[in-house]
């Protein structure tokens, strides 16, 4: 017995010890020898023995008594302990009781610490100022933090035991479900994303998500802890310049760089496909900004980007090169098709502009060609000498009226 690590002993019905082991020296230094005889208040101390009493009253009525108690041994050690009272009962009559104490400061210690952990976690999840969910790998949510829920427009009761991909944009579903596969299967630990998200009212946000499985954390099975910041403003913005990079900001049509893009993307995608250029000049532009000033000239182009706007949709798209000169891709249209296009410009860039002062009248030259787009400056160039050869025949008949005007309405091609 006195090798057993617990308090081990016995105790009769005047509280006199009977029986004691080796561990009453450890927790309260007494051998087993000086332990005998003596009353249970001398041996445990007064104030533990004030705290067990009831538990001494209740073994002594012959019920079992199992409790906890923290005790400091001899040597100033904290222990915490589970105690037992077992009373011992002959012919229905309760002669004393056995004690056995077991030293469960191990357990308390890691419950202490578990409930620490959770306790910051806690913490974590409501404070955190960004968005963190904890779901099954099923993506149904267990834990959903105020910010996220702030984020999404939701209350926490709305969302927990949902499943988190009902909140994905449906277009970003598919890459979502691989992310997904990739942490069930375990083929990854941990994934990274930016993707759209749909709000409670139905608009979309962008928010930039890190994911990482935790195995084993729910009742045994894995789970995916997530967090999620906002990137929709960052989103717009790059989209801003993105835009900004590709307009012209004084007349918004699309700019050179924007053209030569858009060039190369449709010759990547049909390399084969003959492309149309119709390119635009405003006869008199010059004379516009020398006698009104450049405030005049820039009212008179953004007009004639208006004009354009109206005359050029569909397959087809416009861009402001530089100065007065403007250009119109036109994308699987025929030759006569181009050709229809560049006279319906022609004829409806040549008039009467407004400027500040009243009005000015100006022509346009447009000249045109059709070709591959693997030499695309070659196609400027050409339909550029064309606009060129247009301007003496436009000269020698005068006026608009010589060309008859075409339907009202967008050309589309």
């Amino acid at each position: 017995m006195s090798r057993l690590p617990a308090l081990i002993g016995y105790w009769d019905c005047d509280l006199r010890n009977v029986l004691a082991n080796d561990a009453y020296v450890d927790y309260f230094g007494f051998t087993p020898q000086q332990a005998r005889g003596r009353h249970m208040r001398e041996v445990i101390g007064e104030t533990v023995y004030a705290l067990n009493l009831p538990y001494i009253q209740g073994a002594l009525s012959g019920e079992e008594q199992l409790f906890e108690r923290t005790l400091i041994d001899r040597h100033g050690v904290t222990r915490y302990t589970q105690a037992s009272y077992l009373p011992d009962i002959v012919d229905g009559e309760v002669r004393g009781f056995y004690v056995q104490v077991t030293d469960v400061s191990a357990r308390v210690e890691a419950e202490r610490a578990r409930d620490e952990a959770i306790r910051l976690f806690e913490i974590s999840m409501a404070n955190a100022p960004f968005g963190k969910v904890v779901m099954t790998t099923s993506a149904r949510i267990l834990q959903i933090n105020p910010a996220l829920c702030t984020m999404l427009g939701y209350d926490a009761k709305d969302l927990l035991g949902r499943d988190f991909r009902e909140l994905i944009h449906p277009e970003d579903r598919p890459f979502a479900d691989i992310d997904l596969r990739r942490l069930q299967d375990r083929s990854v630990q941990q994934v990274s994303s930016e993707r759209r998200y749909l709000r409670c009212d139905g608009t979309t946000m962008w928010m930039q998500r890190n994911a990482v499985l935790v195995p084993g954390a729910y009742g045994g099975e894995d789970v995916v802890v997530a967090q999620f910041q906002d990137a929709t403003a960052r989103r717009h913005a790059e989209a801003e310049l993105a835009r900004l990079a590709l307009t012209d900001p004084l007349t918004g049509l699309l700019n050179r760089h924007a053209f030569t893009e858009h060039v190369d993307q449709s010759r990547d995608a049909h390399p084969d496909a003959p492309a149309g250029v119709v390119f635009i000049d405003l006869d008199g532009f010059k004379c516009v900004n020398d006698t009104h000033g450049h405030a005049a000239g820039d009212m008179v182009l953004v007009h004639a980007a208006n004009v354009l706007r109206t005359r050029v949709e569909g397959r087809h798209s416009a861009y402001r090169m530089g100065g007065d000169e403007f250009v119109v891709l036109c994308l699987d249209t025929s030759a006569e098709e181009v050709e229809a296009l560049a006279e319906a410009i022609r004829y409806s860039l040549t008039g009467t502009y407004p400027i500040q002062a009243g009005r000015v009248v100006l022509s346009a030259s447009v000249g045109w060609t059709r070709g591959a787009t693997d030499d695309i400056d070659a196609l400027l160039r050409t339909a550029d000498a064309d606009m060129y050869r247009q301007k003496p025949k436009l000269r020698r008949k005068g006026d608009r009226d010589a060309v008859a005007p075409p339907e009202d309405g967008p050309y589309r091609g």
